[in-house]
């Protein structure tokens, strides 16, 4: 059947990753290959969908085809056989414009095998009526409305992100259009409109060969991909003919007539912030240029502080916002739109005329648009396109040919979209008018969408009152009959869901061998190894009198990372490091002797890096720390020709930063302004507490706890308005202790090689750190792991405590018990098989935890650089029964009342050993590795060396480990708990947990929690 498939057009990707794009002359069935180099393969198998109503068709029916098909006719057999392909399961998302389903292997052998089986459920799914009730919506025997659709629903319907959002696209897209429509599914049409006739219309207007679109990216042959697709195309051909098709999205887009503002309201426990989003119709799919020129325009509004909406909005003493974002949705006809967050209430109403007002100041050329920023602006989009090319190239060039897809109408086009670089090399070139005539024609002289999300209390209160309200209702209509009949009726369709495919079946393709798995090459030298400190000729270490890592692999770019040691840091200290990490990259520098402006230190930063960041640990955000927490990172990014330049601005920022009141105010003032969003987010307060339950005040996981921060951030302006001079004593006692070279480690990565044909590639370190500063004292002396800093398990400390938020509606859980400490620890391989045996896509939880809609997300998590296992339960419609499920399947396992399948604990085997081949991706990620590998106390070879362990994993492995390890997982005496919901929900799920042998502490609220806390 190969010859079925016609080469349509052949491109390069940005120049580098050659992409072909086949159609079969048979099928219609559309391939597309992109040559990504690295050790995975991926596939996006995508469908053109469209809805005109909130049913969720699209998103019912995506959940739906992974439960089974024609010729695999049992649920979650697609799952089981894709973790014996090196794969960690499969995954797919709904959009308003389409529906796309994924799988990455490890190797393209297993990728092969699963092809045809993934592509049966996607075009033959069974759609049965059980499948339908368990996964979409059913209301079980107390009356409650379940299902996994339903309850993912739950968690996002009501948030004022979500319901802004919908506003948004409501009113951009006034009249008969689909994407103004809810894809997802509202609760109300869950529960009384989508039904699993409309379902199965739905797959068979829109799941059809010709309008399914295959990408494949990673190292795999053309020819393998016809032959394995051969015997499916026989089948789709013996179907026989279809009904006429329509591509989807061919009717015109109603017009926007008007501007139109909307307020909406969403549920919250304080009214003191609200949110706005502003939007504008964009360009048409096919004008191309302009969607880069937008997107450009947008980034130079608002990408660093000194931005124009940046500087007018948020870098001011009475900020209108804390935070300026911006998006453009690709549709026919584009959305464009800002996102202001964190917006005072009392300034919701105004916002819209500042943020108009500075639009057309630079239109009109009152204030000039500055056309050096400008070019630097453009210059950053070319650099970023690289380096999407180098370090996210399966998504780069997957979306690119999607978008192809969905509203391409030639080849020349495909060619266009896959080298979008070119667009920002043409924009390099642009005048000023250019530029003022976009921000008219698409902004100031246009139609606007302005949505007002206003948080109001009383609509938390009456929500809660009003569910509360229906399911009584229902309990009701429906009486001890009704909900007998209804629990019977789950019964049965749980039952006919879990019929066991045949072992044959599971066990008919033979997991791959991962010794011809091509990773990225990589060459590491370092101080810390004297056996490595030369291994790289070009780039020798001897002599640097700070510790050293040095990465060479196959970049165009630069990656400069300093690691500071806060161990040392006193209690007095440690709550400025989260305003430290954001205050030195938009402080003025001393730079010979001359103060360089905060606003020049931006500027230039920007003009010479790709990126610039900070955080606590590897890897953190604002109030949550990455890997290893007690190290406060600097990292830097840039093009090779800047690389001298690079170790100077990691120095002086670093070394020269000069703290300023003014600075400080607006960086603490935004911060603490952030919170309020952050408080909405069940996962975000659950994970707070029991952060907070687990560590000591020495560590900084305790000092970045986001109310904490919050008390600390607003007593600290009040220090800045009367005593200014102590707080920058402060911060410069912190930075000279942060800097001491004994607490210094830097990673660089690079193209040694490349970097030496351009000079010296050590020259620039020599005088790094001033001599001064270079005493006899300064030794590198060993990281404070956070593990040693967790709390101890006393007695008279709460194990469990319940907080309810108005702006949640499902529940959020955490749990925790101390475990290994050690990455190189014997036990870890057995650890994560166990673990994955547990909670893989159709193991033992997602069947009885996900799959009977109890939970969306669950997941077990074992983290030996804390010392912690963590059993988690986000986005919960049923949160007291989905715990007793999870709590009674791991203690079957260890009874031994469960046994361990041979064939699924060779599947879970398969599935971690793809999590660990999945570390190394791309060259960035291998270089990541290689940097976590020095904390981890292991060598470089560490992740193949595990992937030997994990492959010898044994059943008597297994038992071994769960006694140890998992036994005190849900022991009360051991494990910590907290939990976040519904304040309405708190009382029942207290007593709920309480029935269980589990105490929890109800928390009054957070400001309650943290008033007095020091």
């Amino acid at each position: 059947m190969a010859a079925n498939f016609e080469l349509v057009c052949s491109a390069k990707a940005n120049g580098v990753i050659p992409v072909d794009k086949y159609r079969s002359n048979a099928t219609g069935l559309t391939v597309c290959i992109a040559q990504v180099e690295g050790p995975l393969v991926k596939g996006y198998f995508c469908l053109a969908t469209e809805a005109h109503d909130d049913d969720g068709l699209p998103h019912t029916l995506e959940h739906l085809v992974f439960m089974g098909s024609e010729d695999y006719p049992y649920k979650g057999v697609l799952d089981l056989l894709a973790n014996r392909c090196l794969a960690q399961g499969t995954n797919a998302w709904t959009d308003t414009d389409h529906t796309a389903y994924t799988v990455t292997t490890a190797g393209s052998q297993g990728f092969l095998n699963l092809l045809p089986i993934y592509l049966d459920h996607v075009l033959y799914p069974t759609l049965t009526d059980s499948a339908y009730i368990t996964e979409v919506h059913h209301v079980n025997g107390e009356g409650e409305d379940a299902g996994v659709v339903y309850c993912e629903m739950q968690a996002r319907e009501n948030t004022g992100e979500s319901r802004t959002y919908l506003e948004m696209l409501r009113s951009m897209y006034p009249g008969h259009c689909g994407y103004k429509s809810e894809t997802g599914g509202m609760l109300e049409n869950l529960r009384t409109s989508t039904s699993h006739k409309k379902v199965v219309n739905y797959h068979k207007a829109f799941y059809r060969p010709e309008n399914l679109y295959l990408v494949i990216t990673g190292q795999v042959k053309a020819s393998d991909v016809f032959q394995v697709l051969g015997p499916f195309e026989e089948k789709i051909l013996s179907k026989g003919g279809l009904p006429p098709y329509k591509r989807p999205w061919q009717n015109p887009i109603p017009p926007l007539p008007a501007s139109v503002t909307h307020t909406v309201q969403y549920p919250s426990d304080d009214e003191a912030n609200g949110m706005v989003r502003m939007a504008w119709r964009g360009p048409k799919s096919d004008e191309l240029y302009d969607i880069p020129a937008i997107a450009t325009m947008l980034e130079y509004m608002t990408d660093t502080a000194i931005a124009p909406l940046q500087r007018e909005l948020v870098e001011t003493e009475d900020p209108y916002c804390n935070r300026v974002s911006h998006s453009l949705i690709e549709n026919a006809e584009c959305c464009v739109y800002l996102h202001l967050s964190n917006v005072p209430s009392a300034k919701l109403r105004v916002l819209k005329d500042k943020v108009l007002s500075v639009l057309k100041g630079i239109a009109d050329g009152t204030e000039k648009l500055d056309m050096e920023r400008m070019g630097t602006v453009v210059h950053r989009q070319i650099l970023q396109a690289l380096n999407h090319i180098e370090d996210q190239p399966h998504d780069t060039v997957a979306f690119h040919c999607i978008g192809d897809f969905l509203y391409g109408t030639s080849n020349e086009q495909m060619t266009e979209r896959l080298n979008n670089i070119n667009y920002y090399r043409r924009l390099a070139k642009e005048p000023l008018e250019f530029w003022t005539n976009l921000l008219k024609k698409y902004f100031t002289q246009a139609s606007l969408v302005t949505i007002i999300g206003e948080p109001s209390t009383d609509m938390r209160d009456d929500m809660a009152e009003e569910e509360k309200q229906r399911i009584e209702g229902q309990r009701e209509e429906l009486g001890e009959e009704g909900l007998r009949k209804m629990e019977k009726m789950l019964d049965k369709a749980t039952e006919d869901n879990e019929k066991e495919a045949p072992l044959e079946m599971l066990s008919s393709l033979d997991v791959p061998d991962t010794d011809t798995i091509q990773f990225h090459p990589i060459k590491t030298a370092s101080t810390h190894d004297k056996n490595a400190r030369n291994r790289i000729p070009q780039f020798p270490l001897d002599g640097l009198p700070f510790t050293f890592q040095l990465d060479h692999i196959h970049t165009n770019f630069v990656q400069l990372c300093a690691l500071l040691d806060s161990s040392k840091v006193p209690q007095d200290l440690r709550p400025y490091l989260c305003l430290y990490i954001e205050v030195i990259l938009e402080s003025p520098v001393l730079r010979d002797g001359v103060v360089v402006s905060h606003e020049d230190v931006i500027r230039e930063l920007a003009a010479d890096t790709l990126t610039a960041e900070t955080s606590l640990g590897v890897g953190g955000n604002r109030f949550a720390c990455g890997h290893f927490a007690q190290v406060v990172t600097l990292a830097l990014k840039l093009e090779m020709e800047k690389y001298t330049k690079g170790v100077q601005w990691l120095r002086e920022l670093l070394f020269q930063t000069q703290f300023t009141t003014e600075r400080l105010k607006i960086i603490a003032t935004k911060m603490a302004n952030d919170v309020a969003r952050q408080k909405r987010s069940g996962a975000k307060v659950a994970s707070t507490i029991i952060n907070d339950m687990n560590f000591q005040p020495e560590s900084n996981i305790h000092a970045s706890n986001m109310m904490r921060q919050h008390k600390f951030l607003t007593e600290l302006l009040e220090k800045l308005e009367g005593k200014p001079e102590k707080v920058l004593e402060k911060m410069n006692q912190l930075r000279a202790l942060l800097t001491d070279p004994g607490s210094l480690r830097v990673h660089m990565s690079a193209d040694v090689q490349k970097l030496a044909g351009v000079g010296s590639p050590r020259k620039p370190w020599d005088n790094f750190i001033s001599k001064e500063r270079l005493t006899e004292k300064s030794s590198t002396g060993e990281l404070q792991h956070s593990y040693n800093l967790l709390k101890s398990l006393d007695k008279g400390s709460a194990m469990g405590t319940i907080i309810g938020v108005g702006a949640v509606e499902s529940s959020f859980l955490v749990q925790t018990v101390p475990c290994i400490t050690s990455h190189s620890h014997p036990d870890l391989a057995a650890i994560l098989v166990f673990i994955e045996y547990l909670t893989a896509l159709e193991g033992p939880m997602w069947r009885q935890i996900r799959g009977l809609g109890l939970s969306y997300h669950y997941s077990i998590k074992v983290t030996p650089s804390q010392g912690l296992m963590s059993f988690i339960l986000y986005k919960s419609a049923q949160l007291v029964q989905a715990y007793k499920v999870g709590k009674d399947i791991v203690e079957e396992y260890l009874d031994g009342s469960a046994e361990f399948e041979p064939v699924q604990v060779e599947a879970a085997i398969s599935s971690v050993l793809s999590s660990i081949i999945e570390r190394e991706e791309s060259v960035g990620d291998t270089s990541m590795q290689s940097l976590l590998s020095y904390f981890r106390g292991v060598g470089s070879s560490y992740n193949r060396e595990l992937l030997a362990k994990i492959s010898k994993v044994k059943v008597t492995d297994l038992k071994r480990v769960g006694a140890e390890y998992f036994t005190p997982l849900f022991d009360p005496s051991k494990a910590r708990v907290s939990v976040c919901c519904n304040p309405s929900k708190v009382e029942e799920t207290k007593a709920g947990f309480e029935e269980l042998g589990r105490g929890l502490v109800v928390m009054e609220s957070l400001e309650e929690a943290y008033k007095d806390d020091d």
